[in-house]
């Protein structure tokens, strides 16, 4: 099954690797793709090679002073429609406010990409849509508050854990939900596993996890397929996994109250 609507195109514009990737994984779950650039003035040849449907830009890139910065921004927001966002850096902002006030430019701190930014960008496009990118829905083949746990699988803690496996082609994805001691908390540990080819190596792929609202945390894979997350309650929550050269594989996870209610009714 496949779910999702229009891809955008995003222009990347960050020198730093780390927030680039963030950036790209990010995007790549709710649906963009994304196209990189160094520096502001690298930025125009991507341009026009690329034809994207907006642009995030770190200033920090461009290694200028302010002005051929304003300079590149300036054709950058006029080439876009105004379809750009900024990212911000408190101690610098003065440099920018000019700027970001003449245009009405959204910023976003980059120690919260992952809060802001998604819904910065969303608001740039009208008509407002969701945007998602297509994605196989992967179909819950087993849960341990359904059936009984094979023989040699770890048995119910004392906390109420919840085991799931999902699977999409040949794709599979063990998961394992454990709530906290105070049941506002989660931690949620996963393999993905080839069921056709079992010594498959799945090593740095991103997994995304989203909340009613949007992105809510990432995470890569060690070379065993491996990820975790740790996360505040959320009435639902889906996983988003890219696998290189297949479509991204959406696993709709069981609405979290089941383990407030086993509290209730252990207490």
């Amino acid at each position: 099954m496949e779910t999702g609507r229009q891809l955008y195109k995003v222009l990347i514009i960050c020198e730093e690797s780390s927030a680039r990737d963030t950036m790209r994984v990010l995007l790549g779950s709710m649906g963009c793709q994304c196209v990189v650039a160094p520096s502001v003035q690298q930025a125009m040849a991507v341009l026009e090679q690329e034809n994207p449907d907006a642009a995030i830009v770190d200033p920090r890139s461009s290694g200028l002073s302010v002005a051929p910065v304003f300079s590149g921004l300036d054709k950058i927001y006029a080439r876009l429609g105004g379809r750009v966002v900024v990212l911000a850096e408190q101690e610098k902002e003065r440099e920018f406010k000019e700027l970001l006030e003449r245009y009405c430019i959204p910023s976003v701190p980059r120690n919260r990409l992952l809060q802001e930014l998604w819904n910065s960008l969303e608001s740039l496009f009208r008509p407002k849509e969701v945007l998602r990118r297509i994605a196989n829905a992967a179909r819950l083949v087993f849960d341990s508050f359904v059936q009984p746990m094979p023989a040699g699988v770890r048995g119910v803690s004392q906390v109420p854990a919840r085991q799931l496996v999902y699977q999409s082609g040949s794709l599979m994805a063990d998961l394992r939900i454990e709530p906290q001691s105070d049941f506002r908390n989660f931690a949620l540990v996963g393999q993905i596993v080839d069921s056709n080819r079992p010594d498959r190596q799945f090593d740095s792929i991103p997994v995304v996890l989203h909340g009613p609202k949007g992105p809510i945390a990432l995470a890569t894979t060690n070379k065993f397929g491996e990820f975790q997350f740790n996360f505040d309650f959320e009435p639902s929550v889906t996983l988003e996994i890219e696998v290189p050269g297949e479509p991204w594989v959406s696993a709709a996870l069981p609405f979290l109250e089941w383990a407030q209610r086993a509290a209730f009714a252990g207490s």
